[in-house]
């Protein structure tokens, strides 16, 4: 499978040896906060890298999982996910505490813009986020992504009311935001 890589980062396939890493943060109760899991338990690390080892970057209408590496120190420092339809894409990542606030989450959001636009023929990627998530709504603003207005959907997530919300870039503002 192939490796994805920016300046400090590269995304590659989970290997079941990744487990304790990805244990070491999905079972916070602060990651999993505006998730619809719960915290992870060390099986559950296990069956979502199984999940994910099947991964295959020319996947369609399915999520990718892919594990984020620093390539500082070779750590797993978080995951990221991609579905890619014919022409649009959703992502999202989940980082470590330790790693947040770093700029790493924002290099793996353009690293999968970047991606999805220039070798898959994406016309729109975008992220759903929990109204209340101001760090994902502030990252998704970060790298030039747009609410859409005509996007709110409310559910129930651990018993509690979420609204969720929709941001998104379009292939040609990417472009020109690339050349500016």
């Amino acid at each position: 499978m192939q490796i994805i890589e920016s300046g400090q980062i590269s995304l590659r396939p989970f290997d079941i040896k990744d487990a304790n890493a990805v244990f070491s943060y999905r079972s916070l109760e602060e990651v999993a906060e505006y998730q619809y899991w719960h915290p992870y338990t060390e099986e559950q690390s296990v069956r979502f890298i199984e999940q994910c080892s099947l991964s295959n970057l020319k996947t369609r209408n399915q999520w990718i999982g892919l594990a984020v590496i620093h390539k500082l120190n070779q750590e797993l420092i978080g995951d990221c996910a991609l579905k890619i339809s014919e022409i649009t894409a959703e992502i999202g990542c989940n980082i470590h505490p330790k790693y947040q606030k770093q700029g790493f989450a924002k290099e793996i959001l353009s690293l999968l813009l970047d991606f999805c636009f220039t070798q898959n023929n994406v016309q729109e990627i975008y992220g759903i986020t929990d109204s209340a998530n101001i760090a994902s709504i502030q990252l998704m603003k970060s790298i030039h992504m747009t609410r859409s207005t005509q996007f709110e959907e409310k559910s129930i997530c651990k018993g509690v009311l979420s609204i969720e919300h929709k941001y998104s870039i379009n292939k040609s503002d990417w472009i020109k935001l690339k050349q500016s």
